[in-house]
């Protein structure tokens, strides 16, 4: 649990198995290691737990009490995993090289500055895209940084360039953009020189991206998070607006509903209990972790918590649209509140939620 037994970045994970059958009755050892532990050998003769081994089921082996395992089986019972929501899980976009294809607002202005002619200069204002990076999405909010993605989708050139070669009809479509690229043309990327023109991620041609079947989610309203985080967070971010490889996001209905849910304690709680760790620098949140996550869809008997969950999501979110800073705690307690009656939990279970989001599981 982020206790570092080696001093490489590496996570050592060795399993012994026995090929037996374990009896009905048979119980397993764990005990958790935190990353402040001094004496390790002391402190894991000091602090065995004991869980039934019928308790590890065939997805994800949870080491936790029997109170913490009943909480988790029961949100797995009344909600429903996001895979089954009309939903679709996408990874941003990734350029195979950043410092060419991401641009700040005065580059992309000096582009389109140098445009000739006024069907060029909308020609290359259309495929410059906002874009945003791991580092602006916040909690309910993100903080565009004015960047720019320059996106010309794999196997664009080769359906519009007629009789031209690939490099006479970008350089004749994009003039101004051909001349920005140049500055490229002699810089090394991993140790090869013209890095631009060697991308391993790349579409038919260096000026294009790599091939990607869902480029059109982008211009969806979505809800996006960093795949590798210390805590979780979510936010709704407006069509149009594209993300980088080091985030996710999901399109679909019902957006403001799932963001409060997916920002509440119970989900940090939940996921905290399979969600693959990274020693003691975060979390690897990527889809098929998210995909699990069990949310109630809307029924005749939660549809008032649910309608409460979605307008105090949009009231969250319009403060921070107002000032990303402004305190929203009072709001995001009382959608917490709201969930634990959605999941129907007890208070007891509630207590052990609130303690149990400060601390981590042992998941291996």
């Amino acid at each position: 649990g982020g206790y570092r037994v080696f001093e490489q970045t590496v996570d050592t994970n060795i399993i012994l198995l026995k090929k037996q059958k374990p009896s009905l009755d048979h119980e397993l050892k764990y005990v958790e290691v935190k990353s402040d532990v001094e004496d390790s050998i002391k402190y894991i003769q000091n602090n065995w737990q004991k869980m039934p081994q019928s308790k590890l089921s065939d997805n994800t082996w949870t080491l936790a009490d029997d109170r913490i395992l009943a909480i988790k089986e029961k949100i797995e019972k009344i909600g429903k995993p996001l895979k089954d929501w009309d939903v679709r899980i996408y990874f941003g976009i990734k350029t195979g090289y950043n410092e060419a294809f991401i641009i700040d607002t005065e580059t992309r202005n000096k582009i389109l500055a140098n445009c000739k002619t006024e069907e060029e200069r909308k020609r290359t204002e259309e495929i410059i895209k906002p874009v945003l990076r791991g580092r602006d999405i916040g909690r309910y909010y993100y903080q565009w940084a004015g960047m720019w993605l320059i996106l010309i989708p794999a196997g664009w050139t080769n359906q519009n360039r007629g009789p031209l070669t690939p490099e006479e009809f970008f350089r004749k479509t994009f003039p101004s953009l051909y001349e920005y690229f140049m500055e490229f043309s002699s810089v090394e990327l991993h140790g090869r020189q013209k890095g631009l023109f060697t991308r391993d991620d790349q579409g038919d041609y260096w000026w294009e991206l790599r091939h990607c079947d869902y480029y059109p989610e982008f211009e969806k309203e979505k809800i996006v998070w960093q795949r590798v985080t210390r805590e979780f967070r979510f936010c709704v971010v407006p069509a149009g607006i594209y993300i980088l490889d080091s985030m996710a996001f999901l399109v679909g209905e019902n957006l403001n509903y799932l963001v409060g849910v997916l920002n509440s304690k119970v989900i940090d709680f939940y996921v905290k209990s399979y969600v693959h760790e990274y020693g003691d620098s975060g979390f690897l949140l990527s889809n098929q972790y998210v995909e699990r996550i069990p949310i109630p869809p809307k029924s005749s008997d939660n549809e008032a918590l649910f309608n409460q969950i979605e307008n105090l999501s949009k009231d969250i979110q319009k403060l921070k649209d107002e000032n990303p800073q402004a305190d929203t705690s009072y709001l995001e307690k009382e959608i917490d509140n709201t969930i634990y009656k959605l999941y129907g939990l007890t208070e007891e279970e509630i207590q052990l939620i609130e303690q149990a989001t400060s601390t981590e599981i042992i998941e291996q």
